[in-house]
């Protein structure tokens, strides 16, 4: 009997989205085959996958954290351990397919590291201990035949029957891999890219539906859980030197490969609070509002900082910076671990087209750095447009970087909505 190896079935033609979906259509008296039975179950479970990869992608649903095994139980924390812990969870794999870890489970970083020997680094005799040792954990899909059932003589066959495997078990491999087989695990960018993003900045949303491609099959379709650094200690005779795992020392659940899903209620939850957050700052609604942000340097420590006023044709009623209580600003700059003011710029207001607010500072009162710009506007008096709409946001603030350009001038580097 001959019987495909499991891994087999994580290969790459797994992940090819289907050509077209085929059914059984069944009629009185039709007489149904192991290939019938196999097609209806492939049906069914192609469009499973087929949602769970286009509508959701892939990722961690829940739990598959991992952490510093130490024992024995009751032992301190911060005693040296060879041991992880993943604990129990649920993730769609980059094929849509369902990945169900029920129980907790361990790896024993120091026996794998003895089956892989390669993954240590090679120590000459006599140095000192080496750098630490980064290993990835990450969580496979893994088919695995189970349940020997009798199995009758095909008539139309040469053996002479025996057993197959009744049951296919959905399982699952944790793995630990070196950081060259961790680059070949290659989640898609955060945010995609679009025709049309700026460098810095977020894509345009509609720019990205536009040019949403399929996704290609990927050449892993394993998950990256938690990175890992283990301390490695030598030990040296006159001609050899091992090197062995002494302890792990880091374990980091929160690595940018780490993909995870939301569940749809928690998206719902959180968009309508941000809606609800967002009317009654201001932030929805017609009306005048802040828009993008620009500089000009005049050298390497000057420039202006222009923040458009977005209309729709209707200028403001007047000068929203006459009066200081009605529009305040602030600039701050980032130094070393805290926000600190800065020396005020001059403001001027100009109504345009474009309107726009200008921050001028002149030679020597600016410099490369991180900044932030907050303005608020006064909520029982708010400045408004000639149709009596509040300028909007009520509170805007923007984070952005100075750098020198190739010519020796101050220049925005990019912007962050906050």
């Amino acid at each position: 009997m001959t019987t495909t190896h499991p891994i087999e079935l994580c290969g790459q033609d797994t992940c090819l989205p289907p050509a077209e979906f085929v059914r059984l259509r069944y009629f009185f008296g039709q007489r149904l085959g192991v290939v019938d039975f196999a097609d209806e179950q492939a049906f069914h479970a192609g469009k499973h996958r087929f949602g769970n990869l286009f509508l959701h992608g892939s990722g961690v649903l829940c739990g598959l954290t991992a952490e510093r095994y130490v024992v024995p139980q009751g032992a301190a924390a911060s005693q040296p351990t060879t041991l992880l812990r993943v604990r129990r969870g649920a993730a769609l794999d980059a094929c849509g397919r369902d990945i169900v870890v029920g129980f907790d489970q361990c790896i024993d970083v120091a026996a794998w590291l003895s089956q892989h020997p390669k993954a240590l680094p090679v120590v000459a005799p006599g140095a000192l201990s080496p750098q630490p040792l980064t290993l990835w954990v990450a969580l496979c899909y893994y088919e695995c035949p189970s349940d020997q059932a009798p199995a009758p003589r095909d008539p139309c066959g040469c053996d002479a029957g025996g057993c197959e495997f009744a049951r296919i078990r959905e399982g699952y491999i944790l793995k630990l891999l070196t950081d060259a087989e961790a680059r070949l695990i290659a989640p898609p960018p955060a945010g995609g890219s679009a025709a049309g993003a700026t460098a810095g900045g977020p894509a345009d949303p509609a720019a990205l539906l536009r040019t949403s491609a399929c996704p290609s099959p990927p050449a892993d379709p394993c998950l990256l859980l938690a990175r890992i650094e283990a301390a490695l200690k030598t030990t040296s005779t006159a001609t050899v030197t091992a090197t062995t795992l002494s302890d792990i020392t880091v374990v980091d659940n929160t690595i940018p490969e780490r993909q995870s899903l939301l569940p749809t209620a928690t998206l719902q939850r959180a968009l309508i609070q941000l809606l609800a957050s967002a009317g009654d700052s201001g932030l929805l609604g017609p009306g005048p509002s802040l828009g993008a942000l620009a500089f000009e340097g005049i050298g390497a420590d000057g420039g202006t900082l222009s923040l458009e006023i977005v209309t729709d044709g209707t200028p403001l009623s007047r000068n929203p910076l006459d009066s200081p209580e009605r529009l305040t600003l602030e600039i701050l700059r980032f130094d070393t671990n805290d926000w600190v003011p800065v020396n005020p710029p001059a403001a001027t207001y100009s109504e345009g087209p474009p309107a726009q607010i200008a921050l001028s500072w002149t030679a020597g009162n600016i410099s490369p750095g991180q900044y932030r710009l907050v303005i608020e506007n006064d909520i029982a008096q708010p400045a408004v447009d000639q149709k009596l709409r509040p300028l909007t946001p009520t509170v805007w603030a923007r984070q952005f970087r100075l750098e020198l350009d190739a010519d020796g001038k101050l220049s925005l580097a990019d912007v962050f909505i906050t």
